[in-house]
């Protein structure tokens, strides 16, 4: 497997580092590139050009990480478009760490053990965590809460409850996922868009147990924001085939010790540097 995508796996498939970083810093935060998409699988020749321009900003900019919050493709049983996908990742500079999460189009609606299977064959891992300057940074399969996976699903929770634990001294605890859990109210009705309320219950209460500030997602194709107390959530646009008024675009967060702050830039506006 190529160095983007070979990490060290733990426990549920999960990954667990530290990276050294000065103390106010910047990340990258992309979503459903969808190779194949825009042309109904027929090709993903455009969604290469966007990223590969995309890209090119990236490595400009050198952030402390990146990270690509599903929907890497639009069919995941498409090996040349998953192919494509990391062919065109690797482009990014190997000092930027990338990090991918599981969309419902990698996973499949059903997010079958099968199609868990094969993901974990691709990409090594499905969720992730670790730290850059006392800030706690987290990556969820959402798909699997989604689908109701028992016993995936529980065994993440675990998981994630005792990264939360351990992680109460950090300044920030930001999370990462394809699905929001909700899109504008806590107790919104169950959709397509959404994490259903029966699990979302249990989340939004770890959120507000263990001070979680943000939480970035994707999955919808257009920019949103929404907050449940102090725990606010950020939907961001896809980086190619927008749903909404916005074109497509990245999202530049910054984080400082005592805040976190974020724009979103479409793909002609990208600044050629950030000032922190």
């Amino acid at each position: 497997m190529s160095r983007l995508f070979v990490y060290l796996v733990v426990a549920i498939f999960c990954i667990t580092k530290t990276l050294a970083q000065s103390e106010s810093f910047y990340f990258i935060q992309l979503s459903d590139p969808q190779f194949g998409m825009l042309e109904k699988n027929k090709s993903f020749s455009q969604e290469t050009m966007i990223m590969e321009k995309v890209i090119a900003a990236i490595n400009n900019l050198n952030p402390a990480f990146v990270v690509i919050t599903g929907d890497m493709v639009n069919d995941g049983k498409d090996q040349k478009q998953i192919d494509e996908f990391k062919r065109v990742c690797k482009l990014i500079k190997k000092s930027i760490p990338v990090y991918v999460l599981p969309g419902n189009h990698d996973l499949s609606q059903q997010c079958t053990d099968e199609s868990v299977s094969d993901y974990m064959d691709e990409y090594g891992y499905d969720c992730f965590s670790f730290q850059v300057n006392n800030s706690c940074f987290i990556g969820l399969n959402t798909p699997v809460i989604f689908a109701n996976r028992e016993e995936k699903e529980k065994s993440q929770l675990i998981w994630l409850e005792k990264i939360l634990e351990n992680s109460q001294k950090c300044n920030h605890r930001i999370l990462f996922g394809h699905y929001p859990f909700f899109v504008k109210e806590s107790n919104e009705a169950n959709r397509y868009e959404n994490i259903p309320l029966e699990k979302r219950k249990t989340y939004l209460d770890l959120m507000s147990k263990y001070r979680v500030s943000n939480m970035f997602a994707g999955h919808l194709h257009y920019n949103a924001m929404s907050s449940y107390e102090d725990f606010n959530i950020t939907i961001t646009n896809s980086i190619c085939t927008p749903l909404g008024k916005d074109r497509i675009g990245i999202r530049i967060i910054k984080v400082y010790p005592d805040k976190v702050v974020h724009d979103y830039y479409d793909l002609e506006q990208i600044p050629s540097d950030v000032v922190l």
